[in-house]
C-alpha cells in the first residue's frame, strides 16, 4: 500500500493557508501524519495515528447522544435492508480479509463518495445517516452482511480519527465480534460502538447470515477544526481501505 502520509501533509499546510487556520490548531493532525512507525494502545495500528485521542477497544454510548434515534428507526431499516437483500453484492474487501464464507454490503457512503440511489431505495436509512455527525466524510456506511460459517480475519482500520458503529439487524447466535482483547456479539436493534483502529475481526458460527447497518462518525475528541481539516484529507484517502 502507497504510503499518503508525506503528500497528505503538505496538502494540508496549503489547506490550512487558504483556509486561515492557525497551523498549530492541526498539531495533533500533523503528528499523525509525520509518524512513520505509529505507535498506540496495545492491539491498535492505523497508517495515521492521532495522538491524544481517547484509544480504547469498545466504547459506550454516553458521548454519542444522538445512537438513541438510530435505534429507534432500527425496524425501519432492517424492513429496507430485508427489502433490498437480492441487490446486496460481494464486500469489495471480501477476497483480502474473508478467508471463509461469503461477505456482502450495500453501500450509502464509501470514503464519502455517496450512492444517491442506494438512499433512493432506503429512505428511512438515509434520513436516519443523515443525522449522524461526519457520515459524508468519516468514512463508511452500508449494510453488512455475512453468510453462515464467514470468518472475516482480524485487521485495523486505516486511521483512529473515527470510530465505527454497527447496528445489529439480524442477529443469530453464535456470531461474535473481538476488537483488541475482548470479544463481544450484537444485539438486534442495539448499537455497538468501537475504534476499528485496534485489531478486529469477525466470526459467523451460525446456520444463518448475521446483518448490521455499520457506519462511522467522527471520534468524540476531535476539535471542529481538525474535524475539518480530516474532512478534507479524507478526499485524497478514498483509495485506501478502511
Amino acid at each position: 500500500m502507497k504510503d499518503p502520509r508525506s503528500a497528505s501533509l503538505m496538502a494540508l499546510k496549503q489547506w490550512a493557508h487558504h483556509s486561515g487556520v492557525e497551523f498549530a490548531q492541526l498539531q495533533r493532525v500533523e503528528e499523525g501524519l509525520a509518524s512513520t512507525e505509529p505507535r498506540g494502545a496495545p492491539h491498535q495500528r492505523a497508517a495515521v495515528l492521532c495522538p491524544g485521542l481517547e484509544a480504547k477497544p469498545w466504547h459506550d454510548a454516553t458521548r454519542f447522544e444522538w445512537l438513541g434515534a438510530v435505534e429507534q428507526a432500527s425496524a425501519a431499516i432492517k424492513f429496507e435492508m430485508l427489502a433490498q437483500y437480492e441487490r446486496i453484492g460481494t464486500h469489495p474487501e471480501a477476497a483480502a480479509l474473508a478467508d471463509r464464507g461469503q461477505w456482502n454490503s450495500f453501500y450509502f457512503y464509501y470514503m464519502g463518495k455517496r450512492s444517491d440511489e442506494n438512499h433512493a431505495l432506503c429512505p428511512h436509512t438515509a434520513r436516519v445517516l443523515a443525522q449522524v455527525p461526519g457520515i459524508e466524510s468519516a468514512g463508511m456506511a452500508y449494510f453488512s452482511v455475512m453468510a453462515p460459517g464467514t470468518h472475516v480475519k482480524a485487521h485495523c482500520g486505516f486511521t483512529n480519527t473515527r470510530i465505527r458503529i454497527h447496528l445489529g439487524l439480524v442477529v443469530p447466535p453464535d456470531c461474535t465480534m473481538r476488537v483488541g482483547a475482548e470479544t463481544r456479539s450484537w444485539q438486534e436493534g442495539k448499537c455497538s460502538i468501537f475504534d476499528d483502529s485496534f485489531e478486529h475481526e469477525v466470526n459467523n458460527n451460525s446456520d444463518r447470515y448475521r446483518a448490521v447497518l455499520l457506519f462511522d462518525t467522527w471520534h468524540p475528541d476531535l476539535t471542529p477544526v481538525e474535524r475539518q481539516a480530516l474532512t478534507f484529507l479524507m478526499n485524497g484517502w478514498k483509495d485506501y481501505l478502511a
